[in-house]
């Protein structure tokens, strides 16, 4: 009887699904990506972002800028832009991101981050949101939470979702990673966790790809000078308008929740508009506050 012998292609593949049996649990790769900023040309993409913040914030908020602004981040880049003091309304503005904080009491979100795109995907307006009644005072666990929050929040307005949402496993040493122990190491589920306080590699490789492409302007826009595409497709739907001029205080507001991760701690919503407009918003649930 003929000896059967597998081929080099089946070891491999055999090989390969022994590895990934190894991986630890799961990461979403993809990262949900939802809208992404349109680029115009070759050059990077910098983001005007209008800083609203009170003094809690601040230092959290620069360093959580200069991360997403690391030589890593090659299509888009975001950048303070306007300064001024706390405004919890929260306002858009056309092609520029919008960071904010208030406390807008036990809403059940502690922060909450928004993308307004147009028909072809391309956000227009976009804010990160951060709710002060859920963490309070200065403590360390208080300010792991508040990196992880800001840092995540604006990473949702470059179209990031969470790469895990599973409450007590391993870090995966990202921001996007949901956590109940965001500063990592001793204490939490393993001593040797990372902090997920800042983003990693896989966040900027995920940002890169899906901003790569460059935009062209439609030809029967006429002129050869035209402004970037933003500006032509400006008009968003009349049943936008109250949306982007408040601040949801209430998770009904945000139209359809699309996922949910570990028992409700993280979710994203969806909302459609006439002409393909659409809102994403991404919201980090915290059932009580920390610091009280």
């Amino acid at each position: 009887m003929p000896r059967w012998f597998p081929s080099r292609w089946m070891c491999a593949a055999v090989l390969a699904l022994a590895a990934l049996a190894w991986l630890p649990t799961p990461i979403d790769a993809s990262h949900a990506f939802s809208s992404h900023w349109q680029r115009t040309s070759a050059g990077i993409r910098n983001l005007p972002v209008r800083r609203m913040l009170s003094s809690v914030w601040l230092t959290r908020y620069t360093t959580a800028m200069n991360d997403w602004r690391k030589p890593a981040m090659t299509r888009i880049k975001p950048y303070t832009a306007v300064v001024s003091g706390q405004n919890p309304g929260c306002p858009l503005y056309l092609g520029q991101i919008s960071v904010c904080d208030g406390n807008y009491g036990p809403t059940g979100w502690a922060g909450i981050a928004q993308v307004f795109y147009n028909s072809a995907k391309h956000t227009q307006y976009a804010r990160a949101v951060q709710n002060n009644y859920y963490m309070v005072g200065s403590s360390a666990t208080v300010v792991a939470f508040r990196q992880l929050v800001i840092c995540q929040e604006i990473g949702h307005t470059f179209g990031l979702g969470h790469i895990n949402v599973t409450y007590n496993t391993p870090n995966a040493g990202s921001c996007m990673d949901y956590t109940n122990d965001p500063d990592g190491g001793p204490g939490g589920v393993s001593p040797s966790d990372p902090n997920n306080m800042h983003p990693f590699a896989h966040d900027y490789a995920m940002i890169n790809s899906r901003h790569n492409h460059i935009g062209f302007i439609m030809p029967e826009l006429g002129s050869q000078e035209m402004p970037e595409l933003e500006s032509q497709e400006a008009e968003a739907p009349r049943a936008m308008e109250a949306m982007l001029q408040s601040t949801p205080l209430s998770l009904a507001q945000l139209g359809e929740r699309m996922s949910i991760g570990n028992g409700g701690r993280t979710e994203m919503y969806e909302m459609k508009f006439a002409g393909g407009w659409g809102n994403t918003s991404w919201v980090i649930r915290f059932n009580e506050p920390i610091g009280r």
